[in-house]
C-alpha cells in the first residue's frame, strides 16, 4: 500500500511541473495584474485571456470592468467577471503571436469600489510572445 501511495504522489508531483505561463504583475495603485491564457501557449486563433487582479496583493479584485482589445486600432470588448474571484475573461483573436499585443482597459465599478480612493481609468498592454515556450523565443 506504502508503494502504491509513493507511485501516485510521483505522478502527481511530474504532472504538476508544467508551469502556466504568466505575465509579470502590473500595478495600478493599491491593485496588481496579471495575465494568463488558455491555451497556455498563445497559438493563432481564438485565445482566451484571463486578467487576474489583486488588491494589497491579498485580496482579489472584484469591483472592476475591464475590457480587452487586439492592438492598438483594436475595438473594445468588455470582458466577462468570473464570479467576486477577480478574474475577467475574454476569447481573442489572435493573428501572430510574436508581434500582436493585449490592450486591456480597467476600471473601477463605483457601485462596488473596494477602496475609497478614486484610481483614474488605466490601459494596460501585455505582449502575447510571454507565453511562447522558450526555445521559441530563442529561435530554436
Amino acid at each position: 500500500m506504502k508503494k502504491l501511495i509513493l507511485l501516485v504522489l510521483i505522478a502527481l508531483s511530474v504532472s504538476c511541473t508544467n508551469e502556466i505561463p504568466t505575465t509579470q504583475f502590473q500595478e495600478w495603485g493599491e491593485y496588481s495584474f496579471r495575465l494568463e491564457s488558455r491555451p497556455p501557449h498563445v497559438k493563432p486563433g481564438m485565445n482566451e485571456f484571463l486578467l487576474i487582479g489583486n488588491f494589497k496583493k491579498k485580496f482579489r479584485a472584484y469591483d472592476l470592468i475591464v475590457s480587452y482589445r487586439m492592438g492598438p486600432a483594436g475595438k473594445w470588448s468588455q470582458a466577462i467577471q468570473d464570479g467576486n474571484t477577480g478574474v475577467y475573461r475574454k476569447a481573442m483573436r489572435v493573428k501572430n503571436v510574436e508581434t500582436d499585443v493585449l490592450f486591456v482597459y480597467v476600471k473601477q465599478n463605483k457601485k462596488i469600489k473596494m477602496t475609497d480612493e478614486p484610481v483614474e481609468d488605466q490601459v494596460f498592454q501585455f505582449p502575447l510572445n510571454y507565453s511562447l515556450p522558450s526555445d521559441a523565443k530563442s529561435g530554436a
